[in-house]
């Protein structure tokens, strides 16, 4: 980028045609966004992070995204640890078309790579000129007048562009001892291994979800709506610079935002699916912004906040959110997920197997491992310490005991159907070749190529693999164990007679977020 920065090149405002859609010519519904809560936990709440996170999720669920402020401040800033600490750092940056589109065959947004690889210094003085440039300042501006210039920018433009360090692999808190922040356990580099986190039974790395990633901005920045992976929660914290906004919606309302999003935002010709799961499928793509005023208009609940550098961003299972940069900035970013996550969990594995979208984390082998453990914590303890009743131990239970039904049904009907031969499985999870869904407690599998294999839970599975042999069923060692805890949460308290299918999917992360009809 040389010369007069691309996002000072004005325009001509478009037609009524891209207006009939995204109507900006008056900005005050950016005043009508109620903010989301924000949180200032004590010291000594602050010591267990999933633990307190816990205690407010019932409240800031129904929002979709929070915000906490830090009782304790990093010693070390973003610039000494990525120009003194990590001596080598450098990062390329996409480049974002900044204007509006109109999601038809003959428009649809995308963003680039730029091609160039910035040192943290170098990118710095990049931002600090393009900020100038708009502003004729250097110093920050009120955040209402930001966001205005924001989506007025973006209503106007056609040829401006701003780049954005995006999936950035590293992480801005320090290495010192003596760095507070650095030490404690919301250092984003240790948060999937907390003890609480499910991200700790991935056996390996999985950039942005077991490890963070950093996201360098400048002025005009974005990002774009979308959901998390697999419904996960995201943790987001401001190292320095400018400050960014916000926008979330509740998960609650996710299914309300994407029919939203099919009937006035995009064209029905880009979508190759049909429903809400078309979509989702073209959010997945993390390139469709609009103004959240179109929520306003069809009553979908949404939300915002300003993160100030020092601020935490918390985002909840299932919850669409965008936002945008105020000038130059460090921002660091994991996603994280604790026992009441897995009936979403179930519910997003189900959408990828339907729309043949792959995996990034085996929720199947997730579930299990945590059961089990659950499983055997829940035998040493003495009766009146069980946590039959906890909606974390149910949201656990639930699904592992239709998982393993389901198993049990498909394998029933497999012999009963044709003879197969069965062996051990000593792995971990594979992926089913027909629908991408994740296996780990059974699957059909060739054992001479080692390929194609294919999960039970197909009507009509192919009996012999691509090379002409007859497939086998792969059981894990352990399934009569994996049985037996089945069994027992069965015959727990309060489980019976929750015990079915529409139970499971319907099951509210802390009685706020649904699932979809569709999608039970």
């Amino acid at each position: 980028m040389t010369g007069k920065s691309p996002i000072t090149q004005r325009t001509a405002r478009h037609g009524s045609h891209k207006l009939c859609k995204f109507d900006l010519s008056d900005l005050e519904w950016t005043n009508m966004i109620p903010e989301c809560p924000t949180y200032h936990p004590s010291e000594h709440e602050f010591e267990h992070p999933l633990v307190y996170l816990q205690k407010i999720a019932h409240e800031a669920s129904k929002y979709g995204i929070c915000k906490i402020v830090s009782p304790i401040a990093a010693s070390n800033p973003a610039a000494f640890v990525l120009m003194k600490e990590k001596k080598n750092f450098k990062f390329e940056t996409n480049v974002q078309p900044l204007r509006l589109s109109k999601w038809n065959e003959k428009d649809i947004i995308t963003f680039s790579m730029r091609g160039r690889k910035y040192t943290y210094h170098d990118f710095e003085v990049l931002a600090n000129k393009a900020f100038f440039s708009r502003f004729h300042s250097s110093r920050d501006l009120p955040s209402s007048y930001v966001e205005k210039e924001f989506w007025h920018e973006m209503a106007q433009g056609e040829k401006g562009t701003v780049e954005y360090g995006v999936n950035v692999e590293g992480s801005a808190f320090s290495c010192d001892p003596n760095d507070r922040l650095g030490t404690s356990k919301w250092n984003l580099k240790n948060f999937s291994q907390l003890p609480q986190s499910l991200i700790r039974l991935v056996d390996r790395e999985i950039p942005g979800i077991t490890d963070p990633m950093l996201y360098i901005g400048m002025l005009f920045s974005m990002f774009a709506w979308h959901v998390e992976d697999h419904y996960l929660y995201s943790i987001n914290y401001h190292h320095s610079g400018a400050n960014k906004t916000w926008y979330g919606v509740p998960g609650y309302a996710a299914s309300q935002f994407e029919k939203t999003v099919l009937q006035h935002v995009y064209c029905n010709k880009i979508i190759t699916k049909h429903g809400e799961d078309g979509a989702f499928k073209f959010l997945a793509q993390k390139t469709t912004m609009f103004p959240p005023n179109v929520m306003l208009q069809h009553d979908v609940a949404v939300y915002k906040a300003v993160q100030k550098p020092g601020e935490f961003i918390i985002t909840f299972p299932r919850a669409y959110h965008a936002g945008f940069s105020h000038g130059f900035n460090c921002g660091e970013a994991v996603n994280f997920a604790n026992g009441d996550w897995f009936p979403l969990g179930a519910a997003a594995s189900r959408r990828y197997t339907h729309l043949k979208m792959m995996p990034l984390i085996p929720y199947e082998e997730l579930l299990c491992k945590e059961a089990m453990l659950v499983f055997k914590s829940s035998r040493v303890r003495s009766s009146k310490n069980k946590p039959e009743d906890t909606t974390s131990y149910q949201a656990i239970m639930l699904p592992f005991m239709h998982l393993m039904q389901s198993y049990k049904t498909s394998l029933l009907r497999l012999n009963s159907s044709r003879k197969l031969h069965s062996s051990s499985n000593t792995t971990g999870s594979q992926i089913c070749s027909l629908c991408y869904r994740d296996c780990y407690v059974a699957y059909l599998l060739c054992k001479y190529c080692f390929s194609h294999p294919i999960c039970l839970f197909h009507d009509i599975a192919p009996q012999t693999c691509l090379c002409g042999r007859d497939y086998t069923i792969f059981k894990r060692n352990d399934i009569f164990a994996l049985e037996e805890a089945a069994k027992s949460f069965q015959q727990g308290k309060e489980c019976v007679d929750k015990f079915s299918l529409s139970s499971i999917f319907s099951c509210n992360i802390n009685d706020c977020i649904k699932v979809p009809e569709n999608l039970a």
